[in-house]
């Protein structure tokens, strides 16, 4: 299988539909338990690839595709999270600066666990003030909108796991790429 921290596709299903979708995707991708409950990741040598197989696959199966599977997400890297959060993300994130110049962008953050510690709003407006900052010092206006935007900068925060990538409109035109 893989390690902890060695995926790249966050994979939810519908209220205890988990068992089914992972026999339903297993030849497109192997997915395992991520801690909550139907909360599933999985590793994707090409994850635009596995997204279009899965819209493939979801075609064919209307059931899979309306009561099983709920939403993927991708993401580029995963880390082990820090103590302090905030800090992390604005320090993981600069590389995604020079990717933001030019495209309109939003932040989403999707949390499990971490109650009454952390909250998404709160870490979502700080890691997009850090981006927009940072665009904005290398001589960049910013484009941030919540309204079909070029890219969406996605966390997503799993237990002590922090995933984080950035996902484009592309993927977005498949209908389970939800955030």
């Amino acid at each position: 299988m893989f390690a902890r921290l060695d995926w790249n596709l966050v994979v939810t299903a519908h209220g205890g539909r988990r068992h089914d979708l992972v026999r339903a995707v297993r030849p497109i991708v192997q997915l395992r338990r991520a801690g909550y409950s139907e909360v599933l990741v999985g590793r994707s040598g090409d994850v635009d690839a596995c997204l279009a197989a899965l819209a493939e696959r979801l075609e064919a199966d209307p059931v899979l595709a309306t009561e099983v599977l709920a939403r993927v997400v991708p993401v580029e890297r995963t880390r082990a999270l820090a103590a302090d959060v905030g800090a992390q993300l604005v320090a993981e994130s600069a590389s995604f600066v020079d990717a933001l110049v030019g495209r309109s962008f939003h932040v989403r953050v999707e949390r499990r666990g971490h109650r009454r510690v952390l909250r998404s709003d709160d870490l979502e407006r700080r890691l997009g003030g850090a981006l927009a900052a940072a665009l904005e010092a290398r001589g960049h206006a910013p484009a941030v909108t919540f309204e079909d935007p070029d890219v969406i900068v996605a966390v997503e925060l799993i237990g002590d796991v922090l995933g984080l990538g950035l996902v484009t409109r592309a993927q977005r035109a498949y209908r389970f790429v939800r955030l």
